[in-house]
Formats: structure tokens, C-alpha cells, sequence
């Protein structure tokens, strides 16, 4: 009987206590030595925390990166924001500028394009802007926006 008595009460304690540290009334499961957090414990804080800082320095390092590309060249910036309100499509002429060639108006590959945009020299010949160096941020940018106005955005690897 005694042994009934002090097993009843182990199971009672055993199933909710309140956890007397926490001042929100936080709950606990208690059993066989082991405790379990009611699955707002501290570790899956903690867990939260870690992603949470995560995304953060990967959000604070790509808007540090592109803020450097942006900054250190204010001609690219101006350049495509001249082409954006000339030619419109100012969403496009961004992310391409920025797939294409990382916003570097110096940009080569190995198959002959070149700057902001990389246009192939033949391709930099048929636009309006063909007459201007192609390492011209303006005149990249203008001829990109210019491709993009008569129905030749399509052209590009990026899309």
C-alpha cells in the first residue's frame, strides 16, 4: 500500500509542474529525470535566436556588398536610373545590370561582350548608342533601355 501511495504521488509530480523560474507561467513536463520544454523551452529560443542572426549578417553582407558596388560607382547608379526614366522598364535594366556584369561597366567574358550590359559588339553596333565606347555606363545603359523599348529585351542570358 505504501509503495501504491508513493508511486501515485511520483506520477503526479510527474506530469505538469510549474516551473517556478519562469515569471510567464511557462509549463513543463517532468518524468523520469529528464526534463521537456513544452516547445517554447530555451533551446528552441535559442535555435530561433541562431537563425535569426544568421539571416541578419547574410542580409547585412549582400546590402554592405551591393551598397559598395552601387556607391563606389555613382556614373552606374545615375546611368541606369537615366535609362529607367527614359526608356522605363527600370525593374529589368536593374537585375540585368547586376546579372550581366555585377554592375561593372568594365566587364568582359570570353566570348567578346562587354560592359554594363555585356553586348556583343555586333549587337552594340545595331543599337543608336553604337557610336559611343561600350565601356560607357550612359550609353550601355541607354542602349540596353533602348533594346528593351523596341521589343529586343529577350537578348540577353539573364532574364
Amino acid at each position: 500500500m505504501r509503495l501504491a501511495a508513493l508511486t501515485f504521488a511520483s506520477l503526479t509530480l510527474a506530469t505538469h509542474t510549474h516551473d517556478p523560474n519562469h515569471q510567464h507561467g511557462h509549463w513543463r513536463v517532468v518524468g523520469h529525470g529528464q526534463i521537456r520544454f513544452d516547445g517554447l523551452g530555451p533551446e528552441k529560443w535559442a535555435q530561433r535566436a541562431r537563425r535569426a542572426e544568421a539571416k541578419v549578417a547574410s542580409l547585412r553582407s549582400r546590402l554592405s556588398k551591393e551598397k559598395r558596388i552601387i556607391l563606389s560607382s555613382r556614373s552606374v547608379s545615375e546611368a541606369i536610373n537615366l535609362a529607367a526614366a527614359t526608356y522605363g522598364y527600370a525593374p529589368e535594366l536593374w537585375r540585368k545590370a547586376r546579372c550581366e556584369s555585377g554592375f561593372n561597366r568594365y566587364a568582359q567574358n570570353a566570348s567578346g561582350a562587354a560592359g554594363l550590359y555585356q553586348f556583343l559588339p555586333s549587337t552594340w553596333r545595331s543599337t543608336p548608342y553604337g557610336g559611343f565606347s561600350v565601356f560607357d555606363p550612359f550609353a550601355n545603359a541607354l542602349a540596353a533601355g533602348w533594346m528593351h523599348a523596341h521589343g529586343r529585351g529577350g537578348e540577353w542570358v539573364c532574364r
